[in-house]
């Protein structure tokens, strides 16, 4: 049961690390007072729902995610939201891949996971964006539009990149996983 523990625990660290360098892999794309960007770490997150489950790969992708914006100045005040948003992201995505415990088989399942937890970040990233722009940093309502479509393009392509990556990699990766959960 100990050693158990310790496998989930370890499957959250790694998969939370491979998160945070995936992150790295960017093209930033300024907006003002801002800045949006392209990677492909949201496909690692949404690939911790698929490997890990809901709770686990949540804990994952919000980790792994949030350390990324903790070590980078530009993003260290998004760091909460980052951790939030990615957690649900992925929760999402394994919430609608697994069903009792155990993960889908169905490349339908699996791609519908990986699609609506992708969704589910794009809206929580751009209302917070729209809030934060217009709220807090004073930007009229049409600026913030213009820079709501900019970031909107750039986290449609996010999520494109990751629903491929996931599917991709969940083929390889998931014999590696099973093996070591047993």
């Amino acid at each position: 049961m100990k050693n158990l523990a310790i496998r989930k625990i370890s499957l959250v660290a790694v998969m939370a690390a491979v998160v945070f360098v995936s992150s790295q892999i960017q093209i930033p794309i300024p907006l003002g007072l801002s800045v949006t960007r392209v990677h492909i770490g949201n496909g690692f997150c949404l690939l911790c729902g698929l490997l890990l489950g809901p709770l686990l790969g949540g804990l994952s992708a919000g980790i792994g995610s949030c350390f990324f914006d903790l070590l980078n100045p530009i993003y260290l005040t998004s760091a909460p939201f980052t951790f939030i948003f990615k957690f649900l992201m992925a929760y999402v995505c394994g919430k609608i891949a697994w069903t009792e415990k155990k993960e889908s088989k169905s490349l339908a399942i699996n791609l519908t996971g990986t699609i609506l937890g992708a969704i589910t970040y794009i809206i929580l990233y751009l209302s917070k964006s729209y809030i934060k722009d217009v709220f807090v940093r004073g930007i009229p309502k049409q600026g913030a539009i213009v820079a709501l479509f900019t970031r909107g393009l750039a986290s449609l392509t996010n999520a494109i990149v990751g629903v491929i990556i996931a599917i991709v990699l969940l083929k390889v990766l998931k014999p590696i996983i099973n093996k070591v959960r047993e």
